[in-house]
């Protein structure tokens, strides 16, 4: 059992380096992803290395190319920009929709707490966990509807926008303004106007 554990242990951390290296640009769109090297790279066996990739390659981060092996994602892909966020934007106005009048102060704390984290990571210009606390803010207006089929397919559309985010926050001067955008957000949550919530959420998910 502590073999199965420690090998999963290592796949996450592996699966965490590779992600943090993707996103933050130091492997570069299109670059080939060659295990012996990455193996090396981060001290582990060779099998550990595939089965990150696997992983990364369903959040739409890494893919397999024939005969080229596999590689970092190109973030600029047609069918995230028309199909996968549409999706997305589509599921959180859906799931926003079936309780915007019974958001309640434990939901306002909750959201509230995230844009803290999210605050410091904008200060910190940490891209990292600015994608973390992002994603996190969307998770919670998804996950109040307790739908579980929504849920469901937002985390699937979620898994593939990762690097979408990063490449997205590369148009703003000052990366305070993605806080600003999602405590503009919930401030349009409390006045309890849901067509206006549903406009500022929709814009926001581009």
């Amino acid at each position: 059992m502590s073999t199965i554990n420690d090998k999963m242990t290592k796949t996450n951390i592996v699966v965490e380096k590779l992600r943090s290296d993707i996103l933050s640009g130091v492997l570069k769109e299109n670059s080939p992803l060659r295990e012996t090297i990455l193996a090396k790279r981060y001290n582990v066996g060779r099998a550990i290395v595939r089965e990150g990739l696997i992983i990364l390659s369903n959040e739409g981060l890494t893919y397999s190319k024939h005969n080229f092996g596999m590689r970092v994602s190109k973030f600029s892909n047609d069918a995230i920009d028309n199909l996968v966020i549409p999706l997305r934007r589509t599921v959180e106005i859906f799931a926003l929709r079936q309780y915007f009048h019974e958001i309640n102060s434990e939901d306002i704390r909750s959201w509230e707490n995230c844009l803290k984290k999210m605050e410091k990571a904008c200060l910190e210009k940490s891209f990292i966990d600015i994608v973390e606390w992002d994603i996190e803010f969307h998770r919670l207006i998804v996950e109040r509807s307790n739908i579980v089929d929504v849920i469901s397919i937002w985390n699937l559309l979620i898994f593939r926008v990762k690097g979408h985010f990063m490449r997205n926050y590369h148009k703003y001067s000052d990366t305070m303004e993605i806080y600003y955008e999602h405590d503009a957000i919930l401030s349009m949550f409390r006045t309890g106007k849901l067509e206006s919530a549903i406009q500022i959420l929709e814009s926001n998910i581009e």
